[in-house]
């Protein structure tokens, strides 16, 4: 009886010490001398961490800073309160062809995730820049959480940047000279050098991850000088600056967009400057410049990416003056890589013309007028644009387009080759070639899973039907935004098991620059990097249900030869374009 009375008496106190320890660790001084205030968070299997949440990383990008590149956020004195994510970036998706403006102009903000209770040693980090095409989607969003990630040991960075017109438009001049969203990301990554050690993070660890437009993102910083010391491994899914969509605008398409879009909200006129132009965007509202993505279409949401990354005019601010085809050695060169596409790449594009029979009436229709533009080579002359639909209709279709539902494999491959292989492909020959010099380990993955839900119902396939691997299907092993998007599908025991190995294989690589565990403690076979070309690739996943007597297919399998056959006849088309026909310093589709 006397123990339980001094209990009571003593618990409040406890309770009071333990409260003080905890809100202890959710204060972080940052180097300015400005305090951050966080939140407890647990992760998918309950272990605690400590999240920091809408973090300016930069001044809210309005009035006269829009279109301009990003400003360091100043110090602050005081206590600022980090505990809830900040809006994303006002956009549009087009992807989910989805009519909503959603977001703020004011969005520059980034997340920060780390154990609770903070480590003795320094921690890598992991620094997360999503897809979207450079036109939707936000890093600092509940899907790419840190729930799967933070059951190991490092810090994730997860970060929103500006995108469509208000993140890439260019009038290819100084009064705008493009590649702020870039140079947004470039901002990320000099913040986390200059202040993820009050977190615990090590600023020497730096690996930088990113899929689709995310993925090309981070070649691009692998290139850019500016981005050189910020980064120390690299994981590109499923983007390269080789990709069609992601490749520099050629010289003026970038002017004559901004000129399209200036004449769509009446800021143009034959007198007119651009200055007098950008002046007059700045007055109008962002929901007006966003509203306006869908007119830059051709056909659907062709082409792809109307505001993709430019090359700039020499300046001092500039990120990008030099195509990536002319840089001759890279400093991403000597970074460990990890860089994979998935199967069925093309059903972010193909799940709709599968489902949509108005799509694909018109694609059939006009195929050689269409996939000119969905393939991001209508630069060429019509002449040799023919040329080159004739070479692909030979190679894909060679039994007629009689390509649907039960029958798109090779649609599907076109688009997934188009606009995602042939580009990562042509990367890792140029990454591989044997003249490069003090070339880092490369890790090359092809991701084949079925799981219990597949993107390609985002992308507008229908519900419970198998198409493939689908575009964007690895993130939902690695964050968790299959909770969200696929609310009554029932992971299976493969499914939890890839999504515990790909895991441990990307934060080993972030540990380390390998992603194998430790000798001695897996059974895994080991993912061997490639040296040379062709590449050695680890497929992660399977398609095969459990055997017989239970047993898992194996989830990771080294083969040779990625996707070999179609990629080469990408190479083959590339160096067969008629040189005179070229465009001026392009070589591409």
């Amino acid at each position: 009886m006397a123990i339980n009375w001094l209990l009571l008496v003593l618990m409040p106190l406890l309770l009071v010490g333990a409260e003080a320890r905890a809100s202890q660790g959710m204060h972080v001084q940052l180097p300015h001398g400005g305090w951050l205030v966080g939140r407890h968070r647990t992760t998918h299997s309950g272990r605690h961490m400590r999240a920091f949440m809408g973090i300016p990383y930069a001044l809210p990008p309005l009035g006269d800073l829009r279109f301009r590149p990003p400003v360091e956020q100043p110090a602050w004195q005081g206590e600022r309160l980090a505990v809830k994510d900040a809006p994303v970036c006002m956009q549009r998706d087009p992807f989910r062809r989805d009519m909503t403006i959603e977001g703020s102009e004011d969005c520059l903000y980034l997340n920060v995730y780390t154990p609770d209770p903070v480590a003795v040693e320094p921690l890598p980090v992991m620094v997360w820049f999503h897809g979207g095409g450079w036109q939707c989607g936000s890093g600092i969003s509940s899907f790419y959480g840190p729930d799967f990630l933070l059951e190991h040991d490092i810090v994730l960075v997860s970060a929103n940047f500006r995108l469509g017109a208000l993140g890439f438009l260019s009038t290819e001049t100084l009064d705008c000279p493009g590649n702020n969203g870039l140079k947004d990301q470039l901002q990320v990554l000099r913040w986390v050098h200059a202040n993820i050690a009050a977190f615990g993070g090590d600023p020497h660890s730096v690996t930088v991850f990113g899929e689709s437009a995310g993925g090309a993102s981070v070649t691009y910083h692998m290139l850019a000088e500016k981005s050189r010391g910020l980064l120390h491994r690299a994981i590109a899914q499923s983007g390269t600056y080789f990709n069609p969509w992601a490749q520099p605008a050629h010289d003026g398409v970038a002017a004559q967009r901004a000129l399209k879009l200036s004449e769509l909200l009446n800021c143009s006129d034959a007198s007119s400057d651009w200055s007098a132009k950008l002046k007059c965007l700045r007055d109008k509202p962002a929901e007006d410049i966003v509203a306006k993505l869908y007119d830059m279409f051709v056909w659907d949401f062709d082409p792809m990416i109307p505001f993709p990354p430019v090359i700039e005019p020499e300046h001092e601010g500039a990120f990008l003056t030099l195509r990536p085809r002319e840089a001759q050695a890279p400093h991403g060169q000597t970074l460990p890589l990890m860089i994979g596409v998935t199967a069925e790449e093309g059903l972010l594009k193909t799940a709709a013309l599968l489902n949509l029979p108005h799509l694909m009436d018109e694609f059939k229709s006009y195929f050689e007028q269409l996939l000119p533009i969905v393939l991001n080579y209508d630069h060429h002359d019509a002449e040799t644009q023919q040329q080159i639909t004739r070479h692909i209709e030979s190679f894909y279709f060679k039994s007629g387009h009689n390509y649907n539902k039960s029958n798109h494999q090779n649609l599907t491959d076109l688009i997934s080759d188009g606009w995602f292989v042939a580009g990562v492909d042509e990367y890792l020959q140029l990454r591989l070639d044997e003249q490069q010099q003090a070339l880092a380990p490369t890790y090359v993955y092809l991701f084949d899973h079925k799981g219990a839900a597949s993107f390609s119902e985002i992308f507008k396939g229908a519900h419970n039907e198998f198409y493939g691997a689908c575009h964007a299907e690895e993130l939902q092993y690695l964050f968790p935004i299959g909770e969200q998007l696929f609310v009554s599908a029932v992971p299976t025991r493969q499914d939890l098991e890839l999504r515990d190995l790909m895991l441990r294989l990307w934060v080993n690589f972030a540990r380390t620059g390998d992603p194998n565990p430790v000798i001695g403690t897996s059974n895994l076979p080991t993912w061997r990097p490639t040296s040379k070309y062709p590449v050695e690739y680890a497929r992660l996943g399977s398609k095969l249900d459990a055997m017989d007597d239970g047993t898992l297919p194996p989830l990771l399998r080294m083969e040779k030869a990625l996707l070999q056959h179609r990629v080469d006849f990408w190479r083959e088309l590339k160096a067969h374009l008629p040189v005179s026909r070229r465009p001026q310093q392009h070589n591409e589709l």
